[in-house]
């Protein structure tokens, strides 16, 4: 069993239909999303797992040009599409990471991944219980059992589209939850509307113009 992290990804949000590819400061939403996710510490194998048919093929195209390997599940059941993906690649511990998280911090997610393995935890994240990093950052990662008890025992359509909610809920479950000292939860770093990418254009600037400044 290997280190594994799955990007859940789709081009049918009623919100924002192919947000996933949609262009960000020059790259789709999801390269930004993989080439962060290719730094994350310990991982060792990475994979964009999508819904079966036509529709995913932009997606499919650009993972094969960056060498990730994209995998195809039901759309809908998404608790299925990741244990389906785990399985068929051999992952223990999963991290779950969205497609609409371009801003998704390697470092951050490193910390989550750490803290699940040194304490022995079922489910490790940083939004769960408590939340203090931006909604964007979001990460969670959990055993391989605790997956295959989610998709065995979950029967809400609920737990089923969002794939942890089981996890979170049950009372057995050894959860943790990494925290930072400063809450700027309230902050949305996530592409969710047409709208944001202009919003988060302005925010990778600015990001951008620190790091030039301190260098």
């Amino acid at each position: 069993m290997r280190n594994g992290l799955i990007i859940q990804a789709r081009m049918t949000s009623k919100r924002f239909p192919g947000k996933s590819m949609a262009m960000l400061a020059g790259k789709p939403v999801l390269q930004h999303v993989i080439e962060r996710c290719l730094k994350v510490p310990f991982i060792q194998k990475l994979v964009v797992a999508m819904p079966m048919g036509p529709v995913s093929k932009p997606m499919a195209d650009l993972c094969e040009d960056i060498g990730v390997a994209p995998f195809f599940g039901p759309e809908h059941n998404v608790l299925h599409r990741f244990y389906l993906t785990a399985c068929y690649h051999d992952m223990d511990p999963i991290m779950r990471i969205t497609a609409d998280c371009p801003f998704i911090n390697p470092i951050v997610c490193g910390e989550v991944l750490a803290l699940l393995k040194a304490q022995n935890l079922d489910y490790c994240s940083n939004i769960f219980p408590v939340r203090t990093y931006p909604k964007g950052l979001d990460c969670e990662v959990f055993t391989f059992d605790c997956l295959e008890a989610a998709y065995s025992m979950a029967r809400r359509k609920h737990d089923k589209e969002h794939v942890t909610p089981w996890m979170q809920r049950l009372p057995v479950i050894k959860r943790g939850n990494v925290r930072q000292n400063i809450d700027i939860s309230s902050q949305n770093w996530c592409v969710d509307w047409p709208e944001d990418i202009q919003r988060l254009e302005m925010l990778l600037a600015q990001q951008e113009a620190k790091l030039a400044t301190a260098n």
